[in-house]
């Protein structure tokens, strides 16, 4: 008797785990189709041609980062960090792939010189700069910056930090 309740136990523990991984599942793949949604709209904005694929992660030190091209079809991926995705709002979410694809802006423009400020003045072209600072205030307490390292990243400027 203890050992069929004990196999029921574990059999309806392992359909649980289960059911909570596909629904899990589904909820990642819901967020990245809202996200890639977010991306279209605005490659479409900035009258960027190549292709930006999202993908969500589950680690990404830089929570939202963009990837050059490797292959030939010039597509560009847009790697998410799931769980900080989960905490933006949509306002944010807008926000950050705004800037990310400043990036892809600058990557298909020449002079090519990547900055965080260019970036952001190419965001500022589809999201008003005041929607980027609530994103930085999450992205900075996440990643822990000092109060040097915001205001260097916000300035684009290329200097030593204190």
């Amino acid at each position: 008797m203890n050992r069929n309740l004990g196999s029921g136990f574990f059999l309806a523990a392992a359909v649980c785990a289960l059911a909570c991984a596909t629904a899990a599942h589904a909820s990642d793949q819901q967020q990245q189709l809202r996200i890639q949604r977010v991306v279209d709209g605005l490659r479409a904005k900035l009258s960027i041609t190549q292709p930006v694929i999202v993908t969500m992660v589950q680690t990404n030190p830089s929570l939202f980062s963009v990837a050059p091209p490797t292959g030939r079809d010039g597509t560009f991926l847009l790697a998410v960090e799931e769980d900080f995705a989960q905490e933006l709002s949509d306002a944010e979410i807008e926000a950050a792939v705004a800037h990310e694809l400043g990036h892809v802006w600058i990557f298909t423009h020449f002079p090519y010189l990547q900055t965080e400020e260019l970036a952001n003045e190419i965001a500022a072209r589809v999201v008003s700069p005041e929607r980027l600072a609530p994103l930085y205030a999450k992205v900075w307490a996440r990643t822990r910056k000092s109060e040097a390292e915001v205001a260097h990243q916000q300035t684009g400027e290329f200097r030593s930090l204190p």
